[in-house]
């Protein structure tokens, strides 16, 4: 087996050198390094190192080790190349930096979705029916009885400084190895939700009126925090296969003074999209040749139905540029307010400013954590999910094909349970969420998602809760009588006749 081994090896480097995983001066690993890594013989590593440099996609050097040889650099080159391919004039016109202005927007569909007299298939807060969440809960009730008997004894109170819960720290750094994440519990910052780990991340790497770059269409709360900071935004439109236009990227770069990079790679909300794995390391070449920050949001990989999402950016970082952050909100509940943040160079900055903007979280919240992850029901957890939710994106596929007109175009997602719908041209999503919700139908519109006008004609739908229950049932079909009306209102009047 070894003596075919090491050409398994040599393609697996191959596909990395392509893609440009390694830097052009950047060394390889050792031959003990590659061993202790693949769990082979250092004579399987020897002989495929001579493999790829007889066919000269590594060169050796004396005393040095392994870099990068021709074919890799013909290889990148050609990847740079069709990075370097010149935009249109309306295309850069569409990626010019701006100051946002969706305040009260934003405010306004987020306030709508917290009432409790609606269907809410807009808010993007997972299903907390599950086993895992319960106990959970049955954990804060013992940290708050714990908190009681102090008070009953008089003991101190103090809430938990940063950079957090040194248990929930350890456990995390845990459960970050499972996304191939080298990280100590002492590089971790425990903070106030994803939301709040990405502000600290801007306010660390970023200044008042400087360029962020952003993919479109995002998360709205991003957008939120960049218009709040008065950061210029450059939205970068999704590539079909997720993730922004590395093209558009690099055309904005070579442009503008840009600080940083925000990017959701894995199940990005709204699309459910995931970059490709050759765009991820493209992505921190660039990064890395124009000296910018990366702002991570990982909050949704670990719904991926397949259980195994891509990489991280932050596990092919070699310059410690990208700002890791993530949360429970997705996974577990939102309810609870944690995140977490690995800030690279910028761990002090980000340290500093958790310290004296929140001074400190709740320690019980941070304990049941902690506790709850150190007895493993995390990974019992995510299985379930993943299969229910992936069960009930299937329910919902079939309601809408059913009942949905046909020029309705959706692409069903990687994980989660957020759906990105496609309307037809002649229907406005802004249009159809406010007719929704006098029928006390909740859903987001795509513009709240991007400035982008394609975003007009797109609503997300949240199917996490849809287990074809009569109310759920009936609202989804009603939106698809909706979108009827607007695209022929005779047929429709005539289809509710009949």
């Amino acid at each position: 087996m070894s003596s075919f081994y090491y050409k398994q090896l040599a393609d697996q480097l191959t596909r990395q050198l392509s893609d440009g995983f390694y830097a052009m001066d950047e060394k390889l690993p050792s031959i003990r390094e590659l061993s202790l890594k693949q769990s082979v013989s250092k004579g399987t590593v020897v002989r495929c190192y001579e493999y790829l440099e007889d066919n000269n996609w590594v060169e050796a050097r004396e005393k040095s080790g392994f870099f990068p040889g021709p074919r890799a650099r013909t290889a990148q080159s050609h990847s740079d190349h069709q990075l370097k391919a010149e935009p249109s004039e309306e295309q850069l016109a569409a990626i010019r930096p701006k100051i946002l202005d969706n305040r009260s927007l934003g405010l306004e569909i987020v306030r709508s979705a917290g009432k409790k007299d609606q269907v809410l298939l807009g808010t993007a807060n997972p299903c907390v029916n599950f086993p895992g969440v319960k106990r959970l809960y049955q954990l804060l009730k013992k940290e708050v009885a714990h908190e009681e008997k102090a008070l009953s004894e008089s003991y101190i109170s103090h809430y938990q400084t940063p950079p957090g819960a040194e248990k929930l720290r350890r456990q995390l750094s845990k459960l970050m190895a499972k996304r191939e994440l080298t990280i100590g519990p002492d590089e971790i910052i425990i903070t106030n939700g994803a939301q709040s780990a990405v502000s600290l991340a801007l306010q660390a790497v970023s200044h008042e009126g400087d360029i962020v770059l952003v993919e479109s269409p995002c998360f709205y709360g991003i957008l939120q925090c960049l218009e709040a900071f008065e950061r210029q935004v450059v939205e970068i439109p999704q590539a079909e296969t997720g993730g922004p236009d590395l093209g558009l990227v690099a055309a904005a770069l070579e442009k503008w003074p840009v600080r940083a990079i925000i990017v959701q790679p894995t199940i990005n909300n709204p699309t459910g999209r995931s970059m490709e794995p050759c765009h991820r390391q493209q992505l921190i070449r660039l990064a890395n040749r124009y000296d910018i920050a990366v702002i991570e949001d990982d909050i949704s990989a670990d719904l991926d139905y397949r259980g195994n999402a891509p990489s991280p950016l932050k596990a092919i970082d070699t310059q410690n540029r990208v700002l890791y952050c993530s949360s429970i909100s997705k996974t577990i509940t939102p309810k609870l307010r944690l995140g977490w943040l690995v800030a690279g160079r910028w761990q002090e900055r980000c340290q500093h400013l958790q310290f004296v903007s929140k001074m400190g979280l709740p320690a019980h919240t941070q304990n049941a954590l902690g506790t709850w992850l150190e007895a493993g029901y995390m990974q019992r957890h995510l299985r379930l999910i993943r299969r229910r939710y992936r069960q009930r994106q299937q329910l919902f596929e079939k309601i809408v094909t059913m009942s949905w007109p046909e020029s309705v175009r959706y692409q069903p997602a990687d994980g989660g349970f957020l759906a990105w719908i496609r309307l037809p041209e002649s229907c406005d999503g802004m249009a159809l969420y406010q007719q929704a919700l006098r029928e006390k139908i909740n859903i987001t519109p795509g513009t709240l998602f991007g400035s982008d006008p394609s975003n007009r004609h797109h609503i997300r739908v949240n199917f996490g809760l849809y287990q074809e229950q009569p109310d759920y049932l009936s609202a989804i079909i009603r939106l698809g009588q909706l979108i009827h009306k607007m695209i022929d209102p005779e047929e429709s009047a005539s289809r509710q006749k009949t």
